[in-house]
């Protein structure tokens, strides 16, 4: 034999073990018995990997730091459905204006009185001080933020103010650019948790599906997938808030004022504390939410867990680098937080400048924690207490916080409107009767192969095992998940590696009827069929791009498996066939059975 024939034979032999060390871990291990032995304990509620890997026993390092995923209709999980309030996006585009909007006024020289977002629309209100006119002001905006059309005069408190309306052309930008910003920090979400392979896509308008394969606990679900995630920064109104008898009756008022809907509403309650005179406007009343028996968080009734903060952010969540999840001296959790560069020196800045007061920190309009700041704090650090609860809840709590910091902030609230808890049960029948099914199709491919090629067979068959064999290390490799229509592009793989063989079979035997020796008809046969078979394999994999590139979902996995079967064809029907053939006709007498 040739030095190259053993060449080939110790390639295949290289990769037929590489495939098995991959598989092996999906093969002989329990669901969670890799991830333990390999110290990868992690999940959405975090996991300790250190601790784990030193519970591993010492050969754990040996296996391959892989699993075949299945999907969720094989191994069950949670389906979410959301639905994006990009109406409450556009209104935070506005309210984000309000800053600019006053210091560009102040560039131009244009007084102005006051300017404030109209409670519920993308409005800019604008009062103008004496002597500047509609004409004045309209001219600015359309030179500075011509974003914004004039909209209408109205009557405020008993004062003139200018309205300018977000254009709706640029409302439905940041309507449609809200839904596929959440999409994106949705799957960075999801991807921090672990979970492998989740489907998340857009079903049209603002609606969103979510497919978390394995995933059980749909509360921990709904905390990471629906928390707004808006981190704000803002000094607290030491004089105002220190008058908590002044406080307390103002919120008495507006408890006889409003309906319990309204005044357990945050922005409705500012609203009527601005319009009453009780609280300036740029001024806000805000609450720490403590944690009831009933697990929700609720706003605590303390006075001194009441603030009246700057409604001016000093920082944002966009400032922060890194979030972690740990512990003070007593055993709390919290959250500590690093500031990009940035970040950290307009922090440096604000505790620098604010030594003795109190800055609120503040998460989707709750205050988390108000510290008072007593030095300058210049590492660009600081941590957030989860304040009371036990220390599950503070754990769990102190965890999602980090996971959503880390991936940033919604662009809008999300609404969590449907959640299916999706049983293995279905998943098991699945794989139960597509075990059956392939199983079938494959006996009867094989005894047709062994019954009409005779020993030609038998290199069909080792080269159809091989390739399926190679077809689920390369899954595995991939991070790829397993489906219903996955399987269905197995079934097609083994279809088109026969098919493979058998038009280079056929060429073969075309060859022998024209006199060649067995050799000689091989070494024809095979060249002759290359380029059949490429053919056929190359416009397959054409259209699995297109059904990768354009699909969703089932579609995907549907296009991936038949991708990565077409390479496992390719190499089991042409190398490692011609290989096997090569060595059955190794003499040039040799008798060639097909």
């Amino acid at each position: 034999m040739s030095g190259t024939f053993w060449t080939r034979i110790s390639l295949i032999l290289a990769v037929l073990a590489w495939g098995a060390w991959i598989l092996f871990p999906t093969v002989f291990l329990e669901p969670d018995a890799q991830e333990k032995l390999a110290g990868q304990v992690a999940d959405i509620e975090g996991g300790d990997k250190a601790e784990a890997a030193e519970e591993a026993p010492w050969w754990g390092f040996m296996l391959a730091d892989a699993r075949l995923n299945l999907g969720l209709d094989l191994q069950g999980g949670l389906d979410l459905s959301l639905e994006v309030d990009v109406d409450e996006a556009a209104i935070s585009v506005v309210q984000r204006d309000v800053g600019p909007f006053r210091e560009a006024a102040k560039k131009e020289a244009l007084s102005l009185s006051e300017v404030r977002r109209a409670s519920g629309e993308p409005v800019l209100i604008v009062r103008p001080e004496e002597g500047v006119g509609l004409s004045d002001l309209t001219a600015f905006v359309e030179k500075r933020f011509n974003r914004y059309q004039y909209d209408s005069t109205r009557t405020v408190d008993g004062q003139t103010w200018f309205a300018y309306r977000l254009a709706e052309a640029e409302a439905q930008s940041v309507r449609e650019s809200a839904v596929e910003q959440a999409l994106e920090t949705l799957r960075n979400r999801i991807d921090e948790t672990g979970v492998k392979e989740p489907t998340i896509v857009r079903q049209g308008g603002n609606r969103i599906s979510v497919q978390i394969p394995g995933m059980s606990d749909p509360n921990q679900a709904v905390k990471a997938v629906g928390t707004t995630a808006l981190l704000e920064f803002k000094m607290v109104d030491e004089e105002a808030s220190k008058n908590e008898a002044s406080i307390q009756k103002m919120l008495l008022d507006a408890s006889k004022s409003l309906t319990a809907t309204e005044f357990n509403d945050d922005d409705a309650l500012n609203e009527w504390l601005w319009t009453n005179g009780h609280v300036a406007r740029d001024r806000r009343l805000m609450f720490e939410y403590v944690r009831g028996q009933d697990g929700k968080l609720h706003r605590s009734d303390i006075p001194g867990q009441i603030y009246i903060v700057n409604d001016e952010v000093q920082l944002t969540g966009d400032d922060i680098n890194k979030a972690t999840t740990s512990q003070d001296q007593y055993g709390s959790f919290l959250v500590a937080l690093d500031f990009k560069p940035p970040g950290a020196r307009k922090f440096g800045q604000l505790t620098e400048a604010n030594v003795g007061r109190r800055f609120a920190i503040i998460l989707d309009n709750a205050v988390r924690s108000a510290p008072v700041i007593k030095q300058a704090i210049l590492g660009g650090s600081c941590t957030i207490s989860m304040g009371t609860g036990t220390p599950q809840d503070q754990y769990e709590e102190a965890s999602t916080l980090a996971l959503v910091l880390r991936t940033g902030s919604l662009p809008a609230p999300v609404n969590v409107t449907g959640v299916r808890v999706i049983g293995p049960g279905l998943g098991a029948d699945a794989i139960a009767a597509g075990k059956l099914g392939t199983l079938i199709g494959f006996v009867l491919v094989v005894s047709y192969m062994l019954v009409y090629y005779r020993a030609s067979g038998v290199v069909a068959v080792i080269a159809l095992v091989t390739n399926v064999f190679l077809g689920f290390a390369l899954m595995t490799t991939a991070g790829a998940t397993l489906t219903l229509p996955g399987i269905t592009g197995i079934a097609l793989t083994v279809g088109m590696a026969v098919d493979c063989n058998i038009v280079i079979f056929e060429r073969i035997k075309e060859e022998l009827r024209l006199g060649r020796n067995g050799r000689a008809a091989t070494d024809t046969g095979f060249d002759k069929a290359l380029w059949a078979v490429l053919d056929s394999n190359i416009t397959t994999m054409i259209a699995g791009i297109v059904l990768y590139t354009y699909g969703t979902g089932p579609i995907r996995g549907f296009a991936v498996t038949l991708m990565i079967g077409i390479i496992t064809t390719l190499f089991s029907g042409i190398f490692v066939s011609r290989t096997l053939m090569d060595f059955l006709t190794r003499k040039a007498s040799a008798r060639l059975s097909i």
